[in-house]
């Protein structure tokens, strides 16, 4: 059984061959500065939004869309935990935004020798 190398960079716009291990790096970047902030703050629910307003704050430049796409990611690894409806905040323009908190029981997955 072979596992599946960790697919962080999602390649929406075509790039070059050879850009695609820099991409790939800075992707996997941004997820550990998403997770960082998860990590050090686990009893808050965080939108989207409230992230990247953190992440700019800390002076990471980075797009929301890259934001929603590692909270994405950590959430399928079973890093983060969607929360309620009920636990929805207020955005930008006076919609209802999901919020996600870190998950204190995640536990590595093994991965199997091949």
């Amino acid at each position: 059984m072979n596992a599946e190398p960790e697919l962080v960079f999602h390649d929406t716009v075509p790039l070059p061959e050879k850009e695609i291990p820099k991409a790939r790096e800075t992707a996997k970047k941004q997820k550990e500065w998403v997770l960082m902030i998860f990590w050090h703050y686990p009893d808050i629910r965080f939108t989207p939004a409230m992230i990247h307003q953190t992440l700019i704050e800390m002076g990471r430049k980075l797009l929301l869309t890259s934001v929603r796409r590692c909270i994405t990611d950590l959430t399928k690894e079973g890093r983060l935990i969607k929360c309620q409806y009920s636990e929805s905040r207020e955005g930008r323009y006076g919609k209802l935004n999901r919020t996600w908190k870190y998950r204190t029981g995640y536990i590595t997955p093994i991965t199997p020798k091949k």
